[in-house]
Protein backbone atom coordinates (compact mmCIF):
# COMPACT_ATOMS: atom_id res chain seq x y z
CA UNK A 1 0.00 0.00 0.00
CA UNK A 2 1.06 3.63 -0.25
CA UNK A 3 2.21 5.76 2.59
CA UNK A 4 -0.04 8.57 0.89
CA UNK A 5 -3.06 6.38 1.11
CA UNK A 6 -2.18 4.79 4.55
CA UNK A 7 -1.60 8.18 6.32
CA UNK A 8 -4.71 9.70 4.86
CA UNK A 9 -6.93 6.68 6.15
CA UNK A 10 -4.97 6.47 9.55
CA UNK A 11 -6.17 10.07 9.77
CA UNK A 12 -10.11 9.14 8.93
CA UNK A 13 -10.12 6.34 11.09
CA UNK A 14 -8.95 9.08 13.94
CA UNK A 15 -11.26 11.51 12.98
CA UNK A 16 -14.50 9.54 13.15
CA UNK A 17 -13.23 7.49 16.43
CA UNK A 18 -15.42 9.65 18.80
CA UNK A 19 -18.48 9.41 16.68
CA UNK A 20 -18.11 5.64 16.02
CA UNK A 21 -17.38 5.03 19.73
CA UNK A 22 -20.28 7.06 20.74
CA UNK A 23 -22.35 5.26 18.20
CA UNK A 24 -21.15 1.86 19.71
CA UNK A 25 -22.54 2.76 23.00
CA UNK A 26 -25.84 4.30 22.11
CA UNK A 27 -26.26 1.44 20.46
CA UNK A 28 -25.17 -1.45 22.72
CA UNK A 29 -27.70 0.50 25.23
CA UNK A 30 -30.36 0.33 23.16
CA UNK A 31 -29.73 -3.14 22.57
CA UNK A 32 -29.79 -3.88 26.10
CA UNK A 33 -32.73 -1.78 26.50
CA UNK A 34 -31.60 0.39 29.48
CA UNK A 35 -32.75 3.75 29.79
CA UNK A 36 -31.19 7.35 29.92
CA UNK A 37 -31.29 6.93 33.79
CA UNK A 38 -29.55 3.61 33.82
CA UNK A 39 -26.57 4.26 31.57
CA UNK A 40 -23.27 4.25 32.91
CA UNK A 41 -20.93 6.54 33.60
CA UNK A 42 -18.71 4.88 30.35
CA UNK A 43 -21.75 5.14 28.39
CA UNK A 44 -22.45 8.79 28.63
CA UNK A 45 -19.22 9.47 28.40
CA UNK A 46 -18.71 8.25 25.31
CA UNK A 47 -22.10 9.74 24.09
CA UNK A 48 -21.33 13.21 24.89
CA UNK A 49 -17.90 12.50 23.31
CA UNK A 50 -19.40 11.61 20.07
CA UNK A 51 -22.46 14.07 19.82
CA UNK A 52 -20.30 16.92 20.61
CA UNK A 53 -16.66 16.06 19.29
CA UNK A 54 -17.72 13.50 16.72
CA UNK A 55 -20.08 15.74 14.34
CA UNK A 56 -17.03 18.74 13.21
CA UNK A 57 -14.28 15.67 13.15
CA UNK A 58 -16.61 13.51 11.02
CA UNK A 59 -16.99 16.80 8.80
CA UNK A 60 -13.16 17.07 8.42
CA UNK A 61 -12.90 13.38 7.77
CA UNK A 62 -15.57 13.68 4.68
CA UNK A 63 -13.51 16.10 3.34
CA UNK A 64 -10.33 14.62 3.17
CA UNK A 65 -12.20 11.28 2.07
CA UNK A 66 -13.61 13.57 -1.11
CA UNK A 67 -9.94 14.56 -1.82
CA UNK A 68 -9.02 11.47 -1.78
CA UNK A 69 -12.15 9.57 -3.78
CA UNK A 70 -10.99 11.87 -6.78
CA UNK A 71 -7.37 11.03 -7.17
CA UNK A 72 -6.18 8.85 -9.33
CA UNK A 73 -3.00 7.62 -7.84
CA UNK A 74 -4.95 6.33 -4.72
CA UNK A 75 -5.83 2.68 -5.00
CA UNK A 76 -9.85 1.54 -5.30
CA UNK A 77 -9.01 -0.25 -2.13
CA UNK A 78 -8.02 2.67 -0.02
CA UNK A 79 -10.58 4.87 -1.89
CA UNK A 80 -13.22 2.23 -0.52
CA UNK A 81 -12.29 2.19 2.63
CA UNK A 82 -12.14 5.97 3.15
CA UNK A 83 -15.77 6.07 2.29
CA UNK A 84 -16.71 3.13 4.21
CA UNK A 85 -15.41 4.86 7.47
CA UNK A 86 -16.55 8.56 6.71
CA UNK A 87 -20.44 6.81 5.70
CA UNK A 88 -20.46 5.03 9.13
CA UNK A 89 -19.01 8.29 11.18
CA UNK A 90 -21.50 10.64 9.48
CA UNK A 91 -24.69 7.72 10.42
CA UNK A 92 -23.69 7.12 14.04
CA UNK A 93 -23.22 10.96 14.30
CA UNK A 94 -26.66 12.01 13.15
CA UNK A 95 -28.33 9.00 15.06
CA UNK A 96 -26.63 10.15 18.37
CA UNK A 97 -27.63 13.78 17.52
CA UNK A 98 -31.10 12.78 16.21
CA UNK A 99 -31.33 10.40 19.25
CA UNK A 100 -31.53 12.67 21.98
CA UNK A 101 -33.47 15.99 20.32
CA UNK A 102 -37.00 13.78 20.12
Amino acid sequence: MPAKGVLSLTMTVVLCLPSLVGGLALLAALLLRRQLGEWGQYYAASVALGVFVGGPRVAVATIIGVLVAFRDSVSLKITSAHLIIVGLGAIATMSLMFHFTR
